[in-house]
C-alpha cells in the first residue's frame, strides 16, 4: 500500500486536526522528519490520539446512512433512493473507516504510540495499543474479508506492497494480540496508562481488561461457526471468559468517548449547535423501527425520538399544543385531515416480507416512522412551508430524535465502541447455543435490556399512565421482560426475541455492531427482506475494495479478489459469512 497521505496533527483538548497531501517524495522525508520531532515524541500524547481517533470515528456509523438503512434503522431524507443501494454499487477511492483511511490515519497512530511505548517500557500503553487495533482490524475484515494486516503500516521497512491476510489469519493474530494486551495490564508492575491522557478508562487497568475480553468474545462469537468448519472450537475460551467474569457488567465499564462540547469536532454526531443541523432533521427513523417500539411501549422510544411535530389531524381546525416529554418541550401543530387528498395522505411502503402496501397516516400520531426511502421529505403532504422545517432536510408529519439527540456533550450521548448491553446479548446468544455453560440464558438477556435501558438513563420503577409530561423516562423493568413479544420461553424462537432487543439495544450506539450483526444471524429476520424490497440487489454483506488498493497494490488485491472466487463484489460472502 502507497502512502499519499502526510497527517498533520494539531494536539488541542482531546483531537487532532489536518489532513494534507503530496506526491514529493523528498518533501515527504522532510515532513515526515518535522512530523516526529514536534509530534511522535511520547507515548501518553499518542495514546490520547489513538483513542479519540479509533473511537470517535467507530461512533459516526450512527451517521453512515447506507449502514443505517441496511440495519433498518433510518432513511434519509434528502435522498431519492434507496440510501442501502449505495452499498451494491459504489466503490470508494481508499479504504473507509467511517470517514478516515485507517492505514494513514488509526493504524498509524497506534504503530508509532507502540514503537514510542516500547522504547520508554510503558508496556500498559503498548497493550492499549493492542487493544486499539483490534478495534480497527476487526472493523475492517467484518466490512471487507481479507485485508492487509500483519504486514500493513510497514513502509518505512521497505514493504509497499503488503499481503492481503486471510479473515482467519485477521482474527488468529486480533485474539493472540487481545489475551497479550491482559497479559500486560494484569502484571501491576508494567509502567503507562497515566490517567490524565487515558480519555478512555482514566488510566484505569481493569477496565481496559474487561474491554479486551468483551470484544474477544464479541468476535468469537461472530466468527465461531466458520472457525468450527475449519477445525478449531472456540468453545474453550469463550467459556474462560464467561466463567471468570471479567468483562463488561455495568454501564461504567463501557468503552464510549466522552464529548467536550466546545467546537464540533469535539460533540456528539447529530448535534444541532454548528451548521445547518440537517444531520439531526434529515435521518427518519424506519415504520418498521417505530412499529416494534410502538408494540413494546419501548421506553428508549421516549428518550431517543420526539413526537410528530407536524401531525396530520382527525381535529376540525389547526391547534398547537406545547407537551413534555423526558423533560422536554415540543410544540405540536396539528392540521386537519380535511386540507388535504386521500393520495396525499397515503403513501407506498412494504410489509414485514417485503410486499408492496398503502401505509395510510395515522392520525393524530405521535410515533410514525418514514415507510419508503424515495422521497421522504414529500410523504403525506409534507412541505417546505411547514412551521421549523429544514427545507428538503426534514418531514416533520414523521417522528424525529429528541431534544436530547440535539445536545453537543450530553453524559447520555457517547461515542461508542462496545458497551456492556452488548456483551450481555453476546454471553445469552452463546449460552442459547450451548457454546457456553457458565450463567443462564434467562439472566444474561434481561441484564442486557437493563442495562441498555440504564445507559439512556430509564429508571426502574412503576410506569405512569403515559411518559406525556414527564421529566424522566421511567419503566417497570419486569414487567418489560415479562411481555409476551419479549419473555423468553425456552425455543428456539428465544434467539430471535435476543436479536431483536439487541437490534434496539444498538441505536443509536453501534450501527457498526448492529449491521455485522445482522449479516451473521440474519435476525430479525425482517431486515433482509424489506431492504432488497427497496432494491434489485440481494442484501448487501461486504464493502468492495477501494480503487486505489486495485491500482498501487494490484498483485495482492488480485489474490485477495482470488480468494473470494473472483469477484470484488457487494454480494460475495466473506469467510465468517459462509
Amino acid at each position: 500500500m502507497i502512502k499519499k497521505s502526510i497527517i498533520y496533527i494539531a494536539f488541542g483538548a482531546l483531537l487532532f486536526a489536518g489532513v494534507s497531501c503530496t506526491k514529493s517524495q523528498l518533501r515527504m522525508a522532510e515532513r515526515e522528519t518535522s512530523l516526529e520531532v514536534s509530534y511522535f515524541t511520547y507515548s501518553r500524547y499518542l495514546l490520547t490520539t489513538s483513542i479519540v481517533s479509533v473511537a470517535q470515528r467507530y461512533g459516526r456509523a450512527v451517521l453512515n446512512e447506507p449502514m443505517s438503512e441496511a440495519s433498518l434503522y433510518f432513511m434519509d431524507c434528502y435522498r431519492a433512493s434507496s440510501a442501502a443501494a449505495t452499498l451494491y454499487g459504489v466503490t470508494g477511492q481508499y479504504w473507509d473507516y467511517e470517514g478516515s483511511n485507517p492505514y494513514t490515519e488509526q493504524l498509524r497512530y497506534i504503530e508509532a504510540l507502540k514503537k514510542l511505548a516500547t522504547e520508554e517500557n510503558n508496556m500498559a500503553n503498548v497493550a492499549a495499543a493492542n487493544i486499539l487495533k483490534s478495534v480497527v482490524g476487526a472493523y475492517l475484515t467484518e466490512k471487507y474479508g481479507n485485508i492487509p494486516f500483519s504486514e500493513a503500516n510497514l513502509g518505512r521497512e521497505g514493504n509497499m506492497f503488503p499481503k492481503f491476510d486471510t479473515q482467519r489469519e485477521v482474527y488468529e493474530q486480533i485474539f493472540a494480540s487481545l489475551d497479550e494486551a491482559v497479559s500486560i495490564l494484569s502484571n501491576a508492575s508494567n509502567k503507562g496508562l497515566p490517567a490524565d491522557h487515558d480519555v478512555l478508562f482514566k488510566g484505569d487497568r481493569s477496565k481496559w481488561i474487561k474491554f479486551a475480553n468483551s470484544l474477544k468474545f464479541r468476535l468469537m462469537v461472530h466468527a465461531y461457526d466458520a472457525f468450527k468448519k475449519a477445525g478449531r472450537d472456540l468453545s474453550s475460551e469463550m467459556q474462560a471468559i464467561a466463567s471468570g467474569g471479567n468483562y463488561m457488567t455495568s454501564v461504567e465499564d463501557n468503552a464510549v468517548l466522552s464529548f467536550t462540547g466546545s467546537n464540533q469536532d469535539e460533540s456528539w454526531y447529530l448535534q444541532t449547535n454548528w451548521g445547518t443541523g440537517n444531520d439531526f432533521t434529515e435521518q427518519k427513523p424506519t415504520k418498521y423501527l417505530i412499529d416494534q417500539m410502538v408494540a413494546l411501549d419501548d421506553p428508549r422510544m421516549y428518550v431517543i425520538f420526539a413526537p410528530a411535530l407536524s401531525p396530520i389531524s382527525a381535529k376540525a381546525t389547526a391547534t398547537s399544543e406545547d407537551i413534555k416529554i423526558n423533560g422536554f418541550t415540543y410544540t405540536i401543530d396539528y392540521y386537519p385531515s380535511t386540507m388535504y387528498t386521500p393520495a396525499e395522505i397515503s403513501a407506498a411502503g412494504r410489509d414485514l416480507d417485503g410486499n408492496i402496501i398503502s401505509v395510510p397516516y395515522e392520525l393524530d400520531a405521535k410515533w410514525f416512522g418514514a415507510p419508503n426511502p424515495i422521497n421522504i421529505n414529500t410523504q403525506y403532504a409534507s412541505s417546505t412551508s411547514l412551521p421549523g422545517t429544514h427545507g428538503f432536510y426534514d418531514n416533520r408529519r414523521i417522528t424525529g430524535f429528541s431534544q436530547l439527540i440535539a445536545q453537543t456533550n450530553n453524559p447520555t450521548l457517547k461515542g461508542v465502541v462496545m458497551e456492556s448491553s452488548e456483551m450481555a446479548f453476546l454471553l445469552a446468544e452463546a449460552r442459547q447455543r450451548s457454546w457456553i455453560s457458565a450463567g443462564t440464558v434467562k439472566d444474561y438477556y434481561e441484564n442486557g435490556i437493563r442495562l441498555s435501558f440504564e445507559r439512556w438513563k430509564i429508571e426502574d420503577g412503576t410506569n405512569p399512565p403515559s411518559h406525556v409530561g414527564s421529566d424522566k423516562i421511567v419503566d417497570n423493568f419486569s414487567n418489560y421482560y415479562a411481555k409476551p413479544q419479549v419473555a423468553l420461553d425456552g425455543s428456539d424462537a428465544d434467539l430471535d426475541k435476543i436479536a431483536t432487543q439487541k437490534w434496539l439495544s444498538l441505536l443509536v450506539t453501534n450501527h457498526t455492531e448492529a449491521y455485522t450483526d445482522y449479516r451473521r444471524t440474519r435476525k430479525p429476520a425482517f431486515i433482509e427482506k424489506i431492504v432488497e424490497s427497496f432494491s434489485t440487489f440481494d442484501y448487501p454483506v461486504r464493502y468492495m475494495y477501494p480503487l486505489d488498493e486495485s491500482s498501487n497494490n494490484k498483485e495482492q488485491y488480485d489474490a485477495a479478489v482470488s480468494a473470494l472466487g473472483g469477484k470484488d463484489l457487494p454480494s460475495t460472502k466473506m469467510w465468517i459469512l459462509q
